[in-house]
């Protein structure tokens, strides 16, 4: 699915990816002109999607940090949702302001069902409506 739009002044991440306990649920890849849901990926993928998964956890365990930052990737585990939302930043200055939309993302994805393109729609909006201030505006 392709979402195509006006070019976007800054682009603050180069996707975003869902999961749940199980591996990748939805992957969204911004390029400069549009907006990529992912709903397919080949099984190595799925695989090491749920390896990652369980690293992220483990990291969580031990440290008891919500929020993991390694090399421009930035992962939140919410409190009250059975995803994890992790985001590939364009570079660190906007490492703050993608904590708040993939904090936001997670926390509106409690009580969502695991609906690939459903979460997918869910992530792109979000990124409009917090980045550029409306749900309806083009990317």
């Amino acid at each position: 699915m392709e979402k195509k739009g006006s070019k976007a002044t800054t682009r603050y991440v180069e996707r975003i990816l869902v999961f749940s306990g199980g591996g990748l649920v939805s992957a969204v890849v911004f390029d400069d002109d549009k907006v990529k849901i992912l709903v397919d990926w080949p099984e190595s993928v799925a695989l090491q999607s749920m390896a990652l998964v369980a690293k992220i956890y483990n990291i969580y365990r031990k440290t008891g940090r919500r929020v993991i930052y390694q090399n421009l990737w930035v992962a939140y585990i919410p409190e009250d949702s059975d995803y994890i939302v992790m985001a590939k930043i364009e570079h660190k200055k906007y490492l703050l302001p993608v904590v708040g939309l993939i904090r936001r993302i997670g926390k509106s994805l409690s009580g969502t069902p695991e609906e690939s393109s459903l979460i997918g729609e869910l992530v792109v909006n979000m990124f409009k409506k917090y980045f550029l201030g409306s749900s309806n505006q083009e990317i």
